[in-house]
């Protein structure tokens, strides 16, 4: 045992000391000296203009917001006017674009007299914190610690300097950065863990042990392949990235200011915040948001979280389908088949959606619960509860399609169903334990979506299916420069299952079909099982197209017609199809012994060409965010808020009657938490914050209780008897009581969850 412990802790200190050697000791560091100096430098007056400039153009955002909201429109399109989305660190024009966090400014200077020097941002100011520096008469250099307390983009120093006086170089470092890099040290804490595993396989030197390592390498080799895209060390364009970046981001910054569960992205539309964690399940981006805050930045962190994605699609997979099937080479080419499929590949990267990316992890273990509760051991329901829970806290779409199918498949066991009524009570047992697990999502849910939120974007679902013929595509294409109308959704996007996944549904068939009556009955029962697979892929695959009538659907009176038209992209259907079929396609290669070595080298060869064309394709994009670079947080989804919401509008910091903005003092906002003084709050009926309006926030001024309603544009509006020429305003959110007790449901059923699967998984071994 000894030995072990230190083969490990030899690995993982190996690992420690190449992040130490191979870090870059200018990490996140910005030198400007001589003229370059003038890229970061501005003169008070400038600054000024500046000011005035954004002031005025969001007064006019301000202005046609709310001629929209009289006219009863909804909002500017859902395009939010002026968002830069993500930027090098230093722009174009000059200045620099910071993420949040502590950076150590330094100035080398020479002059006659003592002037002050400013960090400043156009509109952005209640995010710098410290930012005004002294500098003495004389020649030196001067430091200072300054803090973000959100993204922040333009930042200058202001200063007039005296007669005779020169700013000689400026310096901007991220505190804390060049001695270990938390980046790579992300990438290695992932590949201990892997490495990790790999040993401890290795312990086993019997046949078993032997086999198991085998299938491990296989595994881990084609997570690998998957996440090439991810050590390019950049992340690339994808459809919905930016906005679940913020997600990441707006998790972060609510764990920072202390609140658990997230429950309002303080972060989020410069600060004014967003309740996306009512209404899209978090529960794995709290992975990515801990790196966050541990300092790595946005980019590496979601690259490592895809690269841990993969891995756990790969491993979920393998395990389920050996439960499955029995058969250890079939259950790693089908985790091979499934890892590289095509969907998986474009869900992945080219449409960035990390929620139904997470979903497709527990697709093949609800195909082996499924298949355990209706025609096995019912006792295995506990995975059936484990798997519905993963998708529903990943993706309420996934859930709904995944719904859809067991509900399909339930049917075509009825008459078993009927005759073992167990099976029945199994079923409700595990949607009751998912239930329970699920409620700290669920009840605030259902409470926000009574209040009138917008919780869905609902499209012509009609509008957005394939033809049989995109099945034959095996690859997607060139995605670059293409507008959006003329995508294709099959090969430019590829949302197909690609064609190693068919050729061996094909294969299966065949030897089916040769095989006749002389199988033996170990084969019989994998056939049977494969096929009803396959016939469910099928039929899925047929519903991305119009031999579903989705006209017809989206043509009915509500609420039949908003159900279809919630599910928008009928092609998700490909996803459903994808681990059906690969298991299929997997026992279709490699049913025969004798012939399993050819099928594997088939299996494997197609699915790297495949998947490896698409994701060349695709880095083939220019790159939109490297570890340095800046995101921004406002996002151009209008889901999640009241209607009316202008986005645009919303200017970081303002407090104001509505009409004129406050004098305000020793402004702090932490979190969905702020803090400030307000010079003669008697002024005016009331006073609207920057934040957006929410049920649950709480205010008191001077102590005493304000009453809190949703104000112009949706932000927060409070009003106050107060008289007096100064007043102490405190602002939080409070999560009710209800959401509380649900939270604490959850972790009993957490806690349910784990004893079921201790007990379910004694039972398979007896």
């Amino acid at each position: 045992m000894g030995k072990r412990l230190l083969s490990v802790a030899a690995i993982w200190l190996a690992l420690i000391a190449l992040v130490f050697v191979y870090t870059d000791r200018e990490e996140y560091l910005w030198r400007f000296e001589g003229e370059d100096v003038a890229l970061v430098l501005r003169t008070c007056e400038q600054a000024q203009a500046a000011e005035e400039a954004a002031a005025q153009a969001m007064q006019a955002q301000r202005e046609a917001a709310q001629a929209r909201a009289a006219s009863g429109e909804w909002s500017d399109g859902a395009e939010y006017s002026g968002a830069s989305g993500m930027l090098p660190a230093v722009g174009e024009n000059g200045g620099l674009n910071l993420m949040w966090g502590d950076y150590d400014v330094s100035v080398r200077y020479a002059s006659p007299e003592p002037f002050s020097l400013s960090l400043v941002s156009a509109l952005r100011q209640s995010f710098i914190g410290n930012g005004d520096l002294s500098v003495p008469a004389g020649e030196g250099e001067i430091s200072a610690r300054v803090t973000l307390t959100d993204s922040t983009q333009g930042l200058f120093l202001s200063c007039d300097l005296p007669e005779g006086a020169r700013i000689e170089a400026v310096t901007v470092h991220r505190a804390g950065a060049g001695v270990f890099s938390r980046d790579l040290a992300a990438y290695a804490a992932l590949a201990g863990v892997v490495l990790t595993a790999l040993l401890a396989l290795s312990w086993d030197r019997s046949p078993e042990g032997s086999r198991r390592r085998r299938d491990a390498v296989i595994v881990v080799c084609a997570a690998l392949f998957a996440s090439m895209p991810c050590l390019w060390g950049r992340l690339y364009e994808g459809h919905d990235l930016f906005f679940h970046l913020n997600r990441i981001e707006g998790i972060a910054s609510g764990l920072r200011a202390g609140q658990f569960p997230v429950r309002i992205h303080a972060s989020t539309l410069l600060g004014y915040g967003y309740a996306s964690s009512e209404f899209y399940p978090e529960l794995f981006l709290y992975l990515p948001a801990l790196m966050r805050n541990l300092g790595v930045s946005l980019t590496v962190s979601v690259l490592v979280f895809e690269m841990a994605i993969n891995l756990a699609t790969a491993a979920v997979c393998y395990v389920s389908v050996h439960r499955l099937l029995g058969s250890r080479a079939v259950a790693a080419g089908a985790s091979v088949l499934y890892t590289l499929s095509v969907y998986r590949m474009a869900n992945l990267y080219v449409r960035a959606t990390l929620g139904e990316s997470l979903a497709m992890i527990f697709f093949p273990l609800l195909i082996l619960a499924m298949v355990e509760v209706l025609t096995r051991d019912e006792r295995q329901w506990p995975l059936l509860a484990l798997a519905m829970t993963g998708i529903f806290l990943s993706h309420l779409l996934s859930t709904m399609f995944t719904v859809l199918f067991c509900a399909l498949a339930a049917l075509c066991c009825l008459p078993r169903l009927v005759r073992e009524p167990r099976r029945i009570l199994a079923i409700l047992k595990a949607a009751a334990l998912m239930a329970l697990c699920s409620a700290w999502f669920l009840v605030p849910f259902l409470s926000y979506a009574r209040e009138g939120i917008s919780t869905s974007v609902v499209l012509n679902a009609d509008e957005h299916v394939l033809k049989l013929g995109s099945y034959l595509v095996s690859f997607s294409g060139d995605m670059t420069n293409l507008p959006e109308e003329l995508e294709d959704f099959a090969y430019t996007i590829g949302v197909v299952p690609g064609l190693a996944i068919l050729m061996g549904c094909a294969l299966l068939l065949l030897r089916r079909y040769a095989a006749g009556r002389a199988a033996d009955a170990r084969e019989r029962l994998g056939d049977r099982l494969s096929l009803a697979l396959m016939a469910l892929g099928t039929l899925a695959l047929l519903g991305a197209t119009d031999f579903f009538p989705w006209s017809w659907a989206c043509s009915l009176r509500r609420p039949f017609s908003t159900l279809f038209m919630q599910i928008q992209f009928p092609w998700r259907l490909v996803g459903i199809a994808s681990p059906m079929l690969s298991i299929a396609a997997a026992w279709g290669y490699l049913k025969a012994p004798r012939e399993r070595a050819a099928g594997m080298a088939a299996l494997v060869v197609l699915s790297v060409i495949l998947s490896g064309y698409t994701m060349q394709c695709f880095v083939q994009q220019e790159p939109v965010l490297a570890p340095q670079d800046f995101c921004d947080t406002r996002i151009k989804q209008y889901e999640y808020t009241y209607a009316g919401t202008t986005k645009s509008a919303l200017e970081p910091g303002r407090i104001a009657d509505g009409t004129q903005p406050y004098a305000v003092e020793d402004f702090v906002k932490r979190g969905t938490s702020l803090t400030c003084t307000i010079v003669n709050p008697g002024r005016g009926a009331y006073i609207e914050l920057p934040l957006l309006y929410y049920p649950g926030y709480r205010a008191q001024m001077d102590g005493a209780p304000c009453q809190v309603q949703c104000g112009t544009n949706n932000v927060i509006r409070l009003f106050s008897a107060s008289s007096a020429e100064r007043a102490e305003l405190t602002v939080w959110f409070e999560p009710p009581l209800s959401w509380l007790a649900a939270q604490g449901v959850s972790l009993a059923g957490a806690l349910l969850m784990l004893l079921a699967l201790w007990r379910s998984r004694r039972a398979a071994r007896r």
